[in-house]
């Protein structure tokens, strides 16, 4: 099972079934009471195996990969980093490089998921990681970004093959030793106003203070985790919009007094750019499936899963089940300002203690990039490709959605209102 019908299996099953995937039996679980079960207690649930991708790239303690107290502390470690105040100080300055990086590039031929993430990229290396990257050192990460995530939904023995057919090899030690040169400079006394020098000044506070080797991912997640989800969801998101262009009216007119330090109050003045990528985020979910591994015996649902069971945890099957989001796979922004959803069918953050570590920024960037890009920019596009919506298990939804960015007048005609 590679490509799986699951809705289907869900309408016709229901909330559990097996699946021989990957050489292997996998029970499937979905819907809320599947998620309401698969959060409720996270200490059940054994990360280390099927997260094992992520300890051979990114080493032992790579907090994706761990499990329980263990993983607790960590994520508690890390979260300073990741907090939602700390972001909030660097909102007027990722807006600033946002519009600055767009600008610089406009009239140029680009897929919007490239441009996208090269945008984030800079703007993460100018905030929450402050360091400086060439061009050429830019794409590297995000090239090896790019190249690892897919392995991680891989099987051993593809993983390995995909990894050999790319510049995996090459592109590791690039990142890992720019990383190394930062890690060493913080921790011999270098000072920057960041997220990551937090990090750095509570380290000693941890019960077992982490090494160097330990820290350089750590640096890693801050500059490039979710980049590459984030900028997969926005690339989706604008394609779609162009069959929305009443919608897309209405978008432009409610930003078009936007500010980003308006955004340190929330999205409330907002509602429907908020509404926009909420649904960016259902229909076009980063992760659509999790992978698990049963720590105990359980049950669910009057069947039960003894200890070492392999679990794909449907998370968000939700998004596409009628009975909560009607005509779910139609792009409706307009449905999040009319309908108040259940919480636990909005899966795509995932859930409980391991929900995503970088939540927070993405919710920074979404908001910043789609203000900017309807603010400041027209789109034009070479055509609207086909993009199929996928919640089966790797990296889901893509298209090369080709164009340029055209400068409008607003950009110029603002700075000069202000001097």
């Amino acid at each position: 099972m590679e490509q799986f019908d699951h809705l289907t299996a869900y309408r016709e099953l229901g909330p559990i079934y097996r699946v021989f995937y990957r050489g292997e039996d996998w029970v499937c679980v979905g819907g809320l009471k599947a998620n309401e079960w698969a959060w409720g207690h996270p200490d059940r649930w054994n990360y280390a195996d099927p997260m094992k991708a992520f300890r051979e790239v990114m080493g032992s303690t790579h907090v994706t990969q761990l499990d329980g107290p263990v993983h607790r502390a960590k994520r508690k470690a890390l979260k300073p980093g990741f907090a939602m105040s700390l972001i909030a100080q660097q909102i007027p300055t990722i807006d600033q490089v946002v519009k600055q990086f767009l600008t610089e590039h406009i009239g140029e031929t680009w897929t919007m998921m490239d441009l996208v993430m090269e945008t984030l990229t800079e703007a993460n290396s100018k905030t929450v990681l402050k360091t400086a990257l060439t061009p050429e050192e830019r794409r590297s990460f995000i090239e090896f970004e790019e190249v690892f995530l897919p392995g991680v939904a891989m099987s051993d023995e593809r993983r390995k093959t995909h990894y050999d057919n790319s510049r995996y090899d090459e592109l590791k030690p690039i990142v890992f030793d720019f990383l190394r040169v930062v890690v060493e400079g913080r921790l011999n006394g270098h000072r920057e106003d960041d997220n990551f020098q937090t990090i750095v000044d509570q380290r000693n506070s941890r019960e077992n203070p982490p090494s160097l080797e330990e820290m350089i991912p750590e640096a890693y997640l801050l500059l490039m985790a979710g980049t590459g989800n984030t900028a997969r969801t926005i690339n989706c998101g604008l394609r779609f919009l162009q069959e929305e262009p009443s919608w897309y009216a209405e978008l432009k007119e409610e930003v078009k007094d936007y500010e980003a330090e308006q955004l340190l109050r929330g999205m409330d003045s907002f509602p429907k750019l908020k509404a926009t990528i909420m649904e960016m985020e259902r229909i076009f979910p980063a992760a659509p499936v999790h992978p698990r591994l049963t720590a105990q015996p359980l049950e669910f649902e009057g069947y039960e899963l003894p200890e070492g069971t392999r679990v794909l945890h449907l998370h968000t099957l939700t998004h596409f089940i009628d009975d909560i989001y009607e005509d779910p796979f139609r792009f409706k922004p307009r449905r999040w300002i009319e309908n108040e959803f259940p919480k636990k069918a909005h899966g795509t953050f995932g859930g409980s203690s391991h929900i995503c570590l970088g939540m927070n920024l993405a919710r920074i960037h979404m908001p910043i990039v789609m203000a900017n890009l309807i603010r400041y920019f027209d789109l034009e596009l070479d055509d609207l490709p086909k993009i199929e919506v996928n919640f089966n298990y790797g990296v889901p939804q893509s298209s090369d959605l080709v164009g340029r960015l055209q400068l409008l007048d607003t950009i110029e005609q603002t700075a000069s209102s202000r001097q």
